[in-house]
């Protein structure tokens, strides 16, 4: 049977699924997506509050959309997940990360004992005494989340190889390694919209904002006592453009973009943030969910920030762009980073930049190591094997070829045959080094793809 993943994508009361054959290969490729209902408030905000009803979900999931895998990777991306700087000296990954609970026991704003703790490699460097150095992330994620979501899954009968943050997965799938250029990721969801920050494919920044498209709903529900359908459908006819609006509907126009402009002012300090502390500018700015996809939100996005804002066009439906990116570990294909339609002026002018807000994310300098004794596993989530060190590479070399053997005595009665010289030898080829192991090939918490 060929390799299969199922991403699966907790949403505000939907819960989505893509199932990816040959996941992060060239013939990576998505085979079925789905999509059911979930129980009210079994999901909020990303967790998994109700594991029960979420594992009678899943089930049904598996049932409608026919998926044949059960193994899964789970998505994780709300205010409980945090992705910080860390720097620490070069030792093999696995004692790195069983030392985590020593080095980082006074940076976390959650107990340590209720932590699940990984550590991602993002390049290599020298400290202020010379001595080598890798600059990464620390990700931290409480730990009763992360067991829950996992519990729900393994009681529908699926195989948890990996809980991936929804950040590093879409950064993962959307990027380009050979972009130079920095760019800004953002995924607007119902009630959680994540800001990630790249550049050439390399994740450097991620913030949760505890907002999304749901303030915006309940914001016409209670102006004008409407259903979450009929609020929904007039969100996604009249936008955020007060271009050629009826002007009935301005007053609609006008609270949406007052509602949005909270979420804009996060964006925009977010980006304003990272620029000023790592002295590079960010292109531009691609957006993911159901939220983007708001009518005027790119061009509300660009006129806030100043950068050319645009939303993923994907070839399968864009709904399940997460859950693809979770299974896969690849680009999507067929998502084209492009705008959906020219920019309009959106319904009030955007103000103009302030002085940004504190770290969201303060950076890690010069963490010194320290001894510790392996830390015990998480139950429930598998932990990923030490990494092999990387063999140096063969030299090359072509040894001198053989200018022939000795000639024999001649024998009377027969012609000498001359002797053909040896053939060279081919050149030793030169070995591979180790594939090394970081956040492009090794989902969260452990596991592999």
């Amino acid at each position: 049977m060929a390799n299969r993943t199922v991403g699966i994508d907790f949403g505000h009361g939907i819960v989505r699924g893509a199932e990816v054959e040959d996941p992060g290969t060239p013939r990576q490729r998505v085979l079925r997506t789905g999509a059911v209902p979930l129980v009210p408030d079994a999901v909020v905000s990303g967790e998994v509050r109700d594991a029960a009803s979420v594992a009678a979900s899943l089930k049904q999931l598996w049932s409608s959309a026919g998926f044949r895998s059960r193994r899964v990777v789970l998505g994780m991306g709300n205010s409980r997940v945090l992705a910080r700087d860390l720097v620490v000296p070069v030792r093999p990954l696995q004692q790195v990360r069983e030392s985590l609970p020593f080095i980082v026991a006074d940076m976390l704003p959650m107990p340590l004992e209720n932590a699940v703790l990984d550590y991602y490699p993002i390049s290599l460097g020298t400290d202020a005494d010379g001595h080598r150095v890798y600059h990464g992330m620390l990700v931290a994620a409480l730990k009763d989340v992360a067991l829950s979501a996992a519990r729900a899954a393994k009681s529908a009968g699926l195989e948890v190889v990996g809980i991936d943050m929804i950040a590093f997965a879409l950064i993962r799938s959307l990027s380009d390694a050979t972009n130079a250029e920095t760019w800004a990721y953002v995924d607007v969801g119902a009630t959680t919209t994540i800001i990630s920050i790249a550049t050439s494919g390399v994740p450097e920044f991620v913030r949760t904002v505890p907002t999304g498209g749901e303030d915006v709903t309940r914001s016409l529900m209670d102006l004008g006592q409407l259903s979450r359908e009929q609020a929904e459908q007039i969100k996604r006819t009249v936008g955020l453009s007060a271009e050629g609006v009826d002007s009935r509907y301005r007053p609609v126009v006008e609270l949406m973009v007052t509602r949005s402009s909270e979420l804009m002012t996060s964006i925009r300090d977010t980006i304003q943030y990272f620029a000023d502390t790592r002295q590079r500018r960010v292109a531009r700015i691609v957006l993911t969910g159901g939220g983007a996809r708001l009518g005027g939100f790119a061009q509300m996005v660009t006129a806030w920030t100043r950068i050319p804002a645009y939303v993923i066009e994907a070839g399968a439906d864009a709904d399940f762009v997460v859950a693809t990116a979770l299974a896969g570990g690849g680009r999507v294909k067929g998502a084209d980073v492009r705008p959906a339609r020219q920019p309009q002026p959106v319904a009030a002018p955007a103000p103009e930049p302030t002085e940004p807000v504190g770290a969201p994310v303060p950076a890690m300098a010069g963490v010194a190591s320290a001894a510790a004794p392996a830390a015990a596993p998480v139950p429930g989530i598998p932990t990923a094997p030490p990494p092999q060190p990387a063999p140096a590479p063969a030299q090359g070399h072509v040894p001198q070829a053989s200018a022939g053997s000795p000639q024999s005595e001649e024998r009377p009665g027969r012609r000498r045959k001359a002797e053909k010289p040896a053939k060279a030898e081919k050149p030793a080829k030169a070995e591979k080094p180790a594939k090394p192991e970081t956040i492009w090939n090794r989902p969260l918490f452990g596991g592999k793809k």
